[in-house]
């Protein structure tokens, strides 16, 4: 028993430590600062990460006090960060209209007085539709935004909230709109605590029950369509000395109103720097090394945060001396992460470059994004680094790509010793060498000829040659689709997916790409008498396309079931028409 006490002592004492070192502060705050008359409201005193004593509350002289003071204390402990809450609640009713100011309340903490905010709270006389509202006033479910003028890009934070004054059980999102013409992304950290809030005189509980954010992808008036949310509303009274109530949950559909957004386009000029982030950034760079040789390669790392559509922000050209040789920017981290209720992104990317000649450069490597709040293009430049390259022996040290950024005209690090021995005739100057350099010359030109010939006498049917070799095509394109799919490049991917399906129907079947539509694709292919399960597997990896090219999808396993169902499908169509 006695160890048991020493445990708990021994808690206690590291509790005390450990919130010892964590900051604290006396606040106040109440869930309405606007209630009705004769409505109420909460206030709360709370202490963080302190024990006080000698608790005194200011006068509710101008109010009711219907419950408390109510106490409470919590303790949390988090990756050995702790905090402490203790809480004096209080449940208040007005006597009168106007606007009342609620003095500080004190706390005594080692000895010294801590004082809490004041707060203001409005009183404003009940409407008539308080004491006879209807169930749709009693009851219902907004789309709320900040603003429904915004730019391609930039982030836009919608709650769908609800307002009762009757008793909720529960709720469930029956329906969610698809959000056309936006790239959406649920925020599920936020504050959903209830709230009194006043709306045409009725003082109503609020609460948010879903934030999501959205991305525009497209310029001019999109339409967002209602949600549907099915709410269990409590209809009967509680029991005595029970927390159940008598009657059965009702459930109610409520419809959200829809939301009109203006989307706007970026004004011009468009700087050529700019690489498509907006909202608010910010950016630091980091270089491996300032003093190297010839042999030597370094590495710049670009760390880009902001709260806009992070996937639409391509690395930045960092303008390199011209006597640098650049690799093509590798993104090494990509990350979208909820902070303050709203998404933020954060994407590093790296660049290798090789110097040339020796000497001294300088290097300032920028970022330009287009800022919301000013609505102008503003150009980051966090450092500037001065390379100093010397003149290196000839042999790179560094292991680097294979294809460079921009292909240069000298070749490097060509080694002119060998440990080869020559025999005999070189075979550049034999008769098998020029044979083999003229052969593919021979080819086309015969192909050519022979083309030409066709052609001349009227033989060749270019719709005829198109359909023979869509599926040759098709699978060319898929080819490309499969290098991006391994190197994890999903706008690539779906780009070239989708170049292929599309171009394999129009060859296939003579349809002009201008003309391309999903009805005249379907109709084609049902009097083609093409299964219409391939019909429906092809228009389905079509969907898929768009949407993806739309929102940015890139989660690889998708891609790969893509990928594969092109194949087929291209291959079951071509089984049946052939």
């Amino acid at each position: 028993m006695n160890f048991l006490k020493h445990i708990s002592l021994l808690f206690l004492l590291l509790t005390i430590c450990i919130v010892g070192f964590a900051q604290v502060s006396f606040v106040a705050s109440t869930d309405a600062k606007q209630v009705v008359e004769n409505g109420y409201f909460q206030v709360t005193y709370t202490l963080n990460n302190a024990r006080g004593g000698n608790f005194k509350a200011p006068s509710f002289k101008k109010f009711k006090v219907l419950n408390g003071p109510s106490r409470s204390m919590s303790t949390t402990i988090i990756n050995g960060n702790a905090t402490q809450k203790v809480s004096y609640s209080y449940s208040l009713q007005p006597n009168k209209v106007g606007k009342f100011t609620l003095a500080p309340a004190t706390i005594s903490v080692n000895g010294k007085t801590l004082k809490s905010n004041a707060l203001l709270i409005d009183v404003i006389k009940a409407s008539e539709a308080s004491k006879n509202a209807s169930e749709e006033q009693q009851l219902f479910v907004k789309a709320e935004i900040d603003t429904n003028l915004v730019y391609v890009g930039q982030q836009l934070v919608v709650d769908y909230k609800l307002y009762t004054t009757v008793n909720i059980e529960n709720y469930d999102i029956a329906f969610e709109p698809e959000y056309q013409g936006f790239f959406a992304r649920d925020i599920r950290r936020f504050d959903s605590r209830q709230v009194r809030e006043v709306v045409d005189g009725v003082q109503y509980i609020t609460k948010v029950l879903k934030r999501i954010a959205l991305f525009p992808q497209q310029t001019g008036l999109q339409t967002i369509a209602p949600m549907t949310v099915r709410l269990g509303v409590i209809t009967g009274n509680k029991r005595p000395n029970s927390f159940f109530f008598s009657n059965q949950i009702k459930p109610v559909n409520v419809q959200t109103n829809p939301l009109d957004i203006n989307v706007k386009s970026l004004p011009t000029p468009v700087p050529p720097s700019f690489s498509g982030a907006v909202g608010k950034y910010a950016m630091n760079s980091f270089v491996d090394k300032t003093n190297i040789t010839t042999d030597d390669a370094i590495a710049i790392k670009l760390t880009i945060q902001g709260n806009g559509d992070i996937k639409r922000l391509q690395p930045p050209n960092l303008n390199f001396p011209s006597v640098f040789e650049v690799y093509e920017p590798k993104v090494l981290d990509e990350v979208s992460q909820e902070s303050g209720g709203t998404l933020k992104g954060q994407k590093t990317i790296e660049y290798l470059a090789i110097p040339k000649q020796k000497g001294q450069y300088q290097l300032n490597p920028s970022f330009t994004y287009f800022d919301t709040d000013s609505a102008k293009f503003i150009t980051l430049v966090p450092n500037v680094f001065n390379l100093n390259i010397r003149q290196g022996k000839g042999t790179p040290t560094t292991q680097l790509p294979v294809t460079p950024k921009e292909v240069n005209k000298d070749i490097r690090y060509i080694k002119t010793a060998t440990s080869f021995n020559s025999k005999g005739t070189p075979f550049p100057k034999t008769g098998l060498f020029y044979g083999l350099l003229l052969l593919p010359f021979l080819v086309l030109g015969g192909a050519y000829a022979y083309k030409r010939l066709l052609a001349k006498n009227g033989n060749i049917d270019i719709a005829l040659l198109k359909s023979k070799r869509a599926q040759k095509v098709a699978e060319k394109r898929l080819a490309i689709a499969n290098e991006f799919l391994k190197a994890n490049k999903s706008r690539d991917f779906y780009d070239e997916v989708s170049r292929a399906l599309l171009g394999y129907v129009c060859d296939k079947l003579s349809i002009p790409l201008s003309e391309l539509t999903k009805d005249n694709v379907r109709q084609k292919l049902q009097s083609l008498k093409v299964q219409e399960q391939h019909i429906t597997n092809y228009m389905s990896i079509i969907k898929i396309t768009e949407m993806a090219l739309f929102a940015g999808m890139d989660n690889s396993a998708s891609m790969q079931e893509t990928y594969q169902k092109s194949v087929k499908v291209i291959s079951e169509i071509e089984t049946e028409l052939t």
